[in-house]
């Protein structure tokens, strides 16, 4: 059968075909009339996508970051030391391609000037998180994927990013333009781009399951990165640092425990004896009064919760921000930009997958109030 064919029967575009095709999930034979698919091999195809039931993903094999133990690697590459030699660029391609390439992002002029336009019109108060949402719905409403196409055919990263995050010359100074202030986050943003399946990963790669357009994949994953869970903690690490700073170490601490809250930017869920990218960022801590906290709050942290207490990078993005003067959201925006990275590279990751694999099983509860 033609290509035209074997996509209507598998309920795919044609460029998922292919990339089916490159995945050596079934084969296409050149003629000169174009391609021909074996008809057995695509009704098999189509049965295994038939046969998945509802809800049974809960692994996704992915090629992009692994986590040994506590050492983060992408594409086997360990992330420290790719922070310590690496450009943020650099490694978003390694992620999105599996080459670390060097050079500032492909701009989009046009897009890059129309999307600016519309973010000088927000209010000067808009906080760079929420403008970074809506520079990303702006580019999605401005450069559409053609639907015939599907949007892996039309997925071209760099521009979008680009024009999303107003890049001139690098991504780590647009993100120091946007906030204000220098505050060297270049370490920060590679250490950041990706941490396997968190939930807003989950967020992008169910929306690229759906076959959104990169975009609107970017777009779900903001929606689950922006709670007090994910990318917000860094806001309530940065609070718990002022009133370190205010009433020192054992007092923060203790009033912490005394109301049996957790302690901001401390401990993890994946993590299980140290964060890696926390002990990076904060050895790098300029020196002065966040600096001179930093060890002595550990101290009392673990001495009152034990071991597992270690710090988290919620605490070293919110000691960046606060020893460079910025405020409590500063360290979700540079978290979010630095996981745009990831975002996409699972985005991208997720087209090549058969489409809407993603569906949980419900299990309908029966009220017994009087």
């Amino acid at each position: 059968m033609g290509t035209r064919e074997a996509a209507h029967r598998l309920g795919v575009k044609t460029a998922t075909l292919y990339a089916y095709v490159s995945r050596g999930l079934i084969t296409a034979r050149r003629t000169p009339g174009g391609s021909r698919f074996d008809a057995a091999q695509v009704a098999a195809l189509a049965a295994r996508g038939r046969s998945r039931p509802a809800g049974a993903v809960e692994t996704v094999a992915s090629e992009l970051t692994s986590l040994d133990g506590d050492r983060l690697r992408y594409r086997g590459r360990d992330a420290v030391e790719l922070s310590r030699t690496t450009s943020f660029e650099e490694v978003a391609r390694l992620l999105w391609s599996g080459t670390a390439t060097a050079g500032p992002l492909r701009r989009d002029e046009d897009l890059t000037r129309r999307v600016g336009d519309v973010l000088a019109g927000l209010p000067a108060a808009t906080r760079p998180p929420a403008r970074l949402r809506v520079a990303v719905a702006v580019a999605g409403a401005l450069a559409p994927a053609a639907p015939e196409a599907g949007p892996e055919a039309g997925a071209d990263p760099e521009p979008l990013l680009a024009a999303v995050l107003g890049v001139r010359t690098s991504v780590a100074e647009a993100v120091d333009e946007a906030l204000g202030a220098p505050g060297r986050w270049g370490p920060a943003l590679v250490l950041l781009a990706d941490h396997g399946l968190a939930v807003s990963t989950v967020a992008a790669r169910v929306a690229a399951s759906a076959r959104a357009p990169l975009p609107s994949a970017l777009s779900a994953a903001l929606g689950a990165a922006g709670g007090p869970l994910h990318a917000g903690a860094a806001a309530a690490a940065h609070r718990f640092l002022e009133q370190v700073l205010t009433d020192g170490p054992a007092r923060a601490v203790a009033a912490r425990r005394l109301s049996q809250d957790g302690v901001p930017g401390f401990g993890h869920v994946v993590h299980t004896a140290r964060d890696p990218r926390a002990e990076e960022l904060l050895d790098a801590l300029p020196p002065g009064p966040v600096a001179d906290v930093v060890g002595p709050l550990v101290e009392q942290v673990v001495r009152a919760h034990g071991a597992r207490a270690f710090p988290n990078v919620d605490l070293a993005l919110a000691a960046h921000a606060l020893a460079h003067g910025l405020p409590a959201d500063a360290g979700e925006f540079v978290f979010e930009v630095a996981r745009t990275a990831g975002w996409i590279a699972h985005a991208l990751e997720e087209y090549h997958a058969p489409g809407l694999r993603f569906r949980v099983r419900g299990l309908q509860q029966t009220s017994h109030g009087t």
